[in-house]
């Protein structure tokens, strides 16, 4: 399926209560915050539309195709989270739908192609690592409709199951989350192992 004809929703509401009082979101990665690395990465893919959904309206928001949907209960959870970005994309005319998570800094433009090639299939389908399954993930009509729906909190994990999505394989550093301080840095350690490794040119 072509990236154009996606939207793509950046959920970006976590409460970090794991991470502690600085938001990991706005955590340094060598010039780039952990957020603005994610949505650099959406953004090259080619998404018709790309929509993040947070309690504050980052810089990063200001840039040009991204669409801010204020969280302004953040503590309803990630379901919650998820609905008001879907929801968004829908009243704007999209009925297929990559959704990511802006504490995965790690996940790679070929990560996405990879999902978006196997959604031809028109069917829900979601990366797993190491048998877990999680973002990013693709909905379509029919998912999204069946997400819409529901009131509960449910989060990724519990839609995953009642969905019975397609699979498609992603790399335990792309799978990494932020959060915790210690994943911060790991993901650092990881981007910096990647500088030192590049191959040098005449």
């Amino acid at each position: 399926m072509s990236p154009s004809n996606v939207a793509c929703v950046v959920l970006a509401s976590g409460l970090s209560s794991r991470f502690g009082a600085e938001d990991k979101l706005q955590a340094d990665l060598g010039g780039v915050t952990v957020l603005d690395a994610v949505l650099s990465t959406v953004r090259s893919v080619g998404f018709g539309q790309i929509f993040l959904v947070s309690q504050t309206k980052y810089q990063a928001v200001c840039h040009d195709g991204v669409t801010w949907i204020k969280n302004t209960n953040p503590e309803a959870g990630q379901g919650h989270t998820l609905r008001l970005g879907l929801r968004a994309a829908r009243d704007n005319g999209w009925n297929d739908v990559v959704v990511a998570l802006g504490d995965m800094p790690l996940v790679s433009f070929v990560n996405f192609v990879n999902l978006l090639e196997e959604s031809d299939a028109k069917q829900s389908v979601v990366s797993i690592c190491e048998s877990l399954r999680l973002p990013p993930a693709y909905f379509d009509e029919d998912a999204m409709d069946l997400i819409l729906a529901d009131t509960s909190n449910n989060g990724a994990r519990s839609l995953f199951n009642i969905l019975e999505p397609l699979t498609v394989l992603i790399d335990a550093e792309a799978a990494l989350d932020v959060d915790t301080p210690s994943d911060l840095d790991r993901v650092r350690k990881i981007l910096k192992n990647r500088k030192s490794t590049r191959p040098k040119f005449c």
